[in-house]
């Protein structure tokens, strides 16, 4: 898993943030912020010597909504 991260960051990262847009359909608020996240989510892995990473489908304030529905 982040084997395939790690490759996944070196194309993303020789992109520019159009060209990220185009090809894997992003928002700009996405493509922008993407590079910078997966270096971090590499980064972590390597020091905690992970194999694989599990990355939330959904963010925090969906989580939170989410929940909220549920409970009402």
């Amino acid at each position: 898993m982040v084997s395939s991260l790690s490759k996944l960051y070196d194309n993303l990262s020789s992109l520019s943030v159009e060209q990220r847009m185009e090809q894997y359909d992003l928002r700009e608020d996405r493509a922008d912020v993407i590079v910078p996240a997966a270096s971090l989510f590499l980064m972590v892995a390597q020091v905690a010597r992970a194999e694989t990473i599990m990355v939330p489908m959904v963010g925090l304030a969906d989580g939170i909504i989410n929940e909220l529905a549920e409970r009402n």
